[in-house]
């Protein structure tokens, strides 16, 4: 690769020397002034709409993008003197024509380096430098915009003036042009003694990110804006505007006019609303939108709209800044709250005199520092992609104040520092640091900065306009501009900010991973609520009734929606303690409004997000203050209303509390639910009705449905994982007593192996009692390995040691039995096995009702089995008395090791994930019902699904570890959708994990991880899963995930893609119906077989279990005591599993068969296309197939008989089998 870029033939872009890329300032640079930058940022600031400047700008711009363009022809690194966009300056002298395949220069090697230094890795560079452009507006649809700025400045400069009159009668011409005023609350009345007038702006300058070119494209469609500043004149205020929203009425009033004029133009073509910024009208501006037309002016191209600003110039204005300080109380609302301070209605005044200075600081620093474009897009993009801007259909509540200028003003801090007024020792970024470095350093600040008790006040020229001690006593979080006055958290609720907090501190965990780390961080859009959040409520908030609500709150946050979520914020984080690390209350962004309409329509149902403390989530008691605290049990009783109560508690103490009523373990994770409904209706008269949570609806897929659960405590039914385990021991204790005569070999280790005992089975095991109808008699087996002592008495003969395996079972069953550990034992033979495989076990069913199935583990037999395989030359052959072949050797050998070496270590690595991260558990057990809903579990091995979860868990990138079972089956249904499991393996650091921290992500080795990506390489053309762990890197050691063609991993993926569209989509509306995930269409088979739900065992697990089919259904007279005798309980008896073993093996060539093995009426089935075509007549084809007419006798063909086919399956499944149905 050619590693030359053209230069612009620029004398000083060929002379400029080398700059190297400064990391650190020294402490006398990072400590001084910010400047203005001399005459650049005063001709920003003054010269408005000059058209001499503006057409020379245009041309340089043009130049500029024709140089960009040039500079992209060829190659990704330039050699002439180039400021690459991140901070990195380079230089070579102009070569003459290299050969393509020529080495790297110097310089290059040094550019290379310097990128790899400056931004974590040259693909990482590579991929920012592509990312930026896609974010940018661009410069060739800019024409019209600028066009249409002039004309607007020709009519803004025209306008003729309104006298001054009492705002209702002034009013009202411009309603009858259809211009209704903004009035902020409270609106002025007709005993109202101001008054206001209009005349032409002041000034009129473009402001924000499009004056100094840093405009980044926004999400959803909403484009770039062009933000214009009007400065409106001092006459038409006066010293008292300060008081009762007064200046805001006037403003209001200038800006209707403005708007009127504009829609009155027949100049402009151009379509005006009103927005205002979370509903609050005291911030309200015109957004201007292009008419698609095709006029000069029509700029829809551009995808920006115009926005039009009210300032006042602060050095002129009226007003005095004193009475603006967060201490001062500006609303006269009733006599008791005249001296309480009004800290946010000051801030929003004082916005209308930040424009102009705001304009100057991000000049200043965009001047200053040399990648400060690259990273503030870098900044915003992130933001964006989690909900942190202004405008979207999701936001997190605060930020659409905020916008996006503070971004810009971040970065000038951590660069320039503060005024010493609560910095701490954090150490300045260097100016040189590349667009990455700065990124990241500004994500270090927001992840371990504390809001709530350090303020930040940028550093300024001048004094502090007020006591810095008044911004953290009236504001629940600071972070005031060089202004000194306008604090950018005021109204922002601290919660918002912790979630900011943590979404930085993921963020840098993910960067620090190298597994798509950039997409991660820039790419996905991480606003959805599935994956984002633990718990996740929809609250209906139109009929909320604060209990504490007071007009003085209305007047303070703008609207009563916004006091009510600033209220509402702070209580539900207070409810909940520590059950919740993070709570953050998300809604859409605040539409515009049309001129004769212009109250904003505010959300009537918001978010309420919950990342959990999985250790304190499930607590039963919540302990408040001790009785002797009567001002603290007040406050206590008080908040929690009825709830709360006095307690004496087992060490003595007597204190209030809040105890938390569930009916079983599994619901103790619904307890921050809980909390928050009863807060909600308590503090806020919002009813349960009106609040909506989907995680019950995913509990309810893993519990027998209520119509059966019901009959358990009158059967004396003692079901659950718990009892599971306790009947596990008492086995294993019956066992370990056996006295040794009776066996000749010591018990060294019993290892469990199932899914059952590592919380991983989809259903809690159902004892066998009598009565239990027929549809939930199914006995699951619990697995478990029986490890006898290292002996040379194991004789090295396979096919003895199967025998004396058999005589060893026998001889345990015996005494089990007699010693009553056992109520039924049976000796199981696998069907299917050859004589040197593993093929026999104790199969026992405990007096409590739990069926265990013991197999014992010979390390001799390993040795041997790899002696058959090994390859030839070695002194080792098959003997012939075992009649195999060395194929069923390796299939035998694959099976021990699966079995007894892997099963082992699979087990005891997943129970201790399960035991690190509880609900890992939940999500495993959601995302195998969820496959086999969709009639693919059987394809895919239940310990790859394990793992699959586990990888959620160990590698979370994005979204830090999931604490709920929903939003961790969420992320692997996500992460399906997005894994190209063609182009990588998945690496899953299942056994490193063992002794890391919960709730960090786990670096898998590296060293076994280029051996496993060479491995994967060198199998490319198996298209199918490969999930590869420090044990098993060719991902094999439970089967491999493939299916005919790899259809089954494809498949796989298609259901997720569909799955993820109708759970994000369903939780944005609201009307998310958890059991639709789990409804599988029928449309894509050839046929489906309808069972009879009477003859199946596990018919309680059908995700549409109908009880009608075991009570009095229509198949009432055939049931399970018609099938075989059941005399006894029969161990993982399924007949619908059976049948459909029985017809892949029977139909292997034939047809692909999709089955539910959970409860499952439905068998679908798929003809091989490569059967289903014509075909030579020819003997053995291994399928029914029938003549079919052809012209040429000499070569008769068949295609496959389909009705015979059919016929065999009716016949095969009579009693079973209820229709066979064709697809049309």
């Amino acid at each position: 690769m050619s590693l030359k870029r053209k230069h612009n033939g620029s004398l000083a872009a060929i002379t400029q020397p080398l700059k190297k890329s400064k990391v650190l300032q020294d402490d006398d640079e990072s400590n001084q002034e910010i400047s203005d930058d001399g005459m650049d940022t005063v001709n920003i600031a003054r010269g408005r709409f000059d058209e001499s400047a503006t057409s020379e700008g245009s041309e340089d711009e043009a130049s500029d993008a024709e140089d960009s363009d040039e500079e992209q022809v060829d190659g990704e690194v330039g050699e002439a003197a180039h400021v690459n966009g991140h901070g990195a300056r380079t230089h070579s002298s102009s070569p003459s024509k290299p050969s393509a395949f020529r080495a790297p220069t110097t310089q290059e090697i040094r550019m290379i380096k310097e990128a790899a230094d400056l931004f974590r890795s040259n693909s990482f560079k590579l991929q920012l430098d592509a990312l930026l452009p896609t974010v940018t507006p661009k410069q060739s649809h800019l024409a019209p915009l600028e066009k249409c700025l002039f004309e607007l400045h020709s009519v803004l400069t025209n306008l003729p003036s309104i006298s001054p009159n009492l705002p209702l009668p002034a009013a009202a011409p411009l309603k009858a042009k259809g211009v209704a005023v903004p009035w902020p609350t409270p609106a002025p009345t007709s005993e109202a003694k101001f008054k206001v007038g209009f005349e032409k702006p002041a000034d009129i300058k473009v402001i924000g990110s499009w004056a100094n070119k840093l405009s980044v494209m926004a999400k959803d469609g909403e484009g770039f804006n062009v933000d214009l500043a009007l400065t409106m004149p001092r006459s038409l205020f006066n010293e008292k505007d300060y008081l009762n929203a007064r200046f805001f009425h006037k403003r209001a009033y200038y800006l209707a006019v403005v708007a009127a004029a504009i829609t009155q133009s027949k100049s402009l073509s151009l379509s005006v609303s009103y927005d205002c910024p979370q509903g609050d009208l005291r911030r309200s501006y015109l957004v201007l939108k292009p008419n698609l037309n095709g006029s000069a002016t029509d700029f829809t191209k551009s995808k920006a709209s115009i926005r039009i600003h009210l300032g006042l110039d602060p050095s002129t204005s009226p007003i005095s800044l004193s009475r603006l300080s967060p201490s001062h109380s500006n609303l006269r609302v009733t006599s008791s709250e005249t001296n309480r301070p009004t800290p946010t209605y000051n801030n929003a005044l004082l916005q209308a005199y930040t424009p102009s200075a705001h304009l100057l600081s991000i000049h200043s620093f965009k001047s200053q520092i040399d990648a400060f474009p690259q990273a503030l897009s870098l900044l915003r993009v992130w933001a964006n992609q989690r909900g942190y801007s202004a405008k979207g259909k999701r936001v997190v509540h605060g930020f659409e104040i905020v916008g996006g200028e503070w971004w810009g003003f971040l970065l000038g801090y951590l660069v320039f520092g503060d005024n010493g007024k609560g910095r701490g020792n954090r150490k300045p970024l260097g100016r040189g640091l590349s667009s990455y470095q700065l990124f990241r350093g500004a994500l270090d600040f927001l992840a371990y900065h504390d809001f709530e008790s350090q303020p930040v006040f940028m550093k300024a020229a001048g004094e502090l306009q007020f006591p810095s001690a008044e911004f953290p006593s009236h504001h629940t979080s600071t972070f005031v501009d060089p202004t000194t006055m306008y604090n950018f958290f005021s109204g922002v609720p601290l919660e918002s900010l912790k979630m900011l907090q943590r979404d930085a501190k993921v963020t840098l965990d993910a960067l620090n991973q190298d597994e798509g780390a950039f997409e991660a961080t820039f790419m996905k859009d991480l606003r959805d609520l599935t994956s984002r959040f633990d718990t996740v409520l929809r609250v209906n908030i139109e009929r909320a009734k604060p209990r504490s609500e007071s007009p003085w709150d209305v007047l303070e946050h703008g609207s009563r929606v916004n006091a009510l979520l600033y209220s509402l914020s702070s209580v539900i984080s207070r409810a909940l303690g520590t059950r919740a690390t993070h709570t953050a209350i998300l809604h859409a962004s605040s539409p515009s409004c049309s001129l004769d309409n212009p109250q904003s329509t505010p959300p009537t149902s918001i978010d309420i997000g919950l990342i959990l403390d999985p250790s304190e989530a499930p607590r039963l008691v919540d302990h408040g203050p001790p009785a002797s605290d009567e001002q603290a049990c007040e406050e206590f009783r008080t908040f929690w209303g009825p709830k709360a109560e006095l307690r004496r508690f087992k060490d003595g103490a007597i204190q209030e509390s809040v105890v938390w009523d569930v009916k079983n373990q599994d619901d103790r994770m619904n307890i921050p639910l809980m909390v928050v409904q009863y807060v909600l209706e308590h503090h806020f008269g919002i009813s349960k009705r009106d609040v909506r949570a989907f995680q019950p609806d995913f509990d309810s897929l893993l519990v027998p449905p209520k119509a059966l659960s019901d009959t358990f405590p009158a059967l004396g039914v003692k079901g659950g994982t718990r009892a599971a385990l306790t009947a596990f021991d008492e086995v294993v204790k019956a066992i370990k007593d056996i006295d040794e005569n009776d066996v000749p070999l010591s018990l060294s280790h019993v290892a469990p192996v199932s899914d059952i005992l590592r919380h991983t089975a989809v259903f809690a095991p159902v004892p066998h009692v009598p009565g239990l109808p027929s549809c939930a008699t199914h006995l699951p087996a619990i697995d478990v390995i029986l490890q006898y002592e290292q002996s040379p008495r194991w004789p090295e003969d396979l096919a003895a040691i199967q025998k004396l395996k058999l005589g060893f079972l026998e001889t345990i069953a015996g005494r089990l039995k007699r010693k009553g550990a056992a109520a039924h034992v049976a000796i199981a033979l696998d069907e299917d096995a050859n004589v040197i495989e593993d093929n026999c076990s104790l199969e026992l069913v405990t007096p409590s009702g739990f069926a265990i199935r013991a197999r014992i583990y010979c390390e001799v037999e390993e040795i041997l089995l790899k002696r058959l395989v090994a390859p030839k030359g070695k002194n080792w052959t098959i003997p012939e008395e075992y009649a195999v072949s060395k194929d069923e050797a390796k299939k035998a050998l694959a099976l021990h090791q699966r079995r007894f070496v892997h099963g082992p270590q699979h087990h005891n690595a997943i129970a201790a994930t399960q035991h690190r991260t509880p609900s890992y558990g939940v999500t495993t057990r959601l995302v195998k019902r969820w496959l086999a809903a969709h009639l693919l579990l059987p394809f895919v091995p239940e310990e790859t699904v394990e793992l699959l979860c586990a990888y959620v868990y160990l590698c979370p990138g994005a979204f830090g570890v999931p604490a709920t079972g929903q939003t961790g089956f969420a992320r692997v249904v996500r992460f399906l959708k997005e894994w190209d499991y063609r182009e990588s393996p998945l690496h899953v650091p299942l056994y490193t994990a063992a002794g890391a921290e919960p709730g960090k992500a786990v670096a898998f080795p590296q060293d076994q991880k280029d051996k496993i990506d060479a491995l994967f390489k060198e199998k490319l053309g198996e298209a199918g899963w490969v999930i590869a762990t420090e044990k098993d890197p060719a991902g094999v050691a439970f089967g491999s995930v493939l299916g005919p063609r790899a259809s089954i991993p494809a498949r796989i993926r298609q259901v997720a893609a569909a799955t993820w569209q109708y759970l994000s989509s369903g939780m944005d509306g609201g009307n998310l119906a958890v059991k639709d995930l789990f409804l599988h269409p029928l449309d894509d088979y050839d046929f489906v077989i309808h069972l009879k739900p009477s003859i199946n065992p596990r018919y309680y697990q059908n995700v549409q279990f109908d009880p009608h089919s075991w009570s009095k259904g229509e198949d009432a007279d055939i049931s399970m005591s018609h099938i075989g005798e059941l005399t006894g309980p029969k161990v993982d008896f399924d007949p619908a599993k059976m049948l459909v073993d029985d017809l892949r093996r029977i139909y292997a060539e034939t047809a692909l068969f999709f089955f539910d093995p959970y409860g499952g009426t439905i068998i679908a089935g798929m003809y091989n296309p490569h059967v289903n075509e014509d075909r030579t007549l020819r003997a053995l084809a291994g399928y029914s197939s029938m003549p079919i007419k052809n012209i040429d006798l000499k070569k008769p063909l068949v295609i496959l008989n389909m009705r015979a086919v059919l016929a065999e399956i009716e016949r095969l499944g009579t009693g079973m089998i209820k229709k066979i149905v064709l697809s049309k």
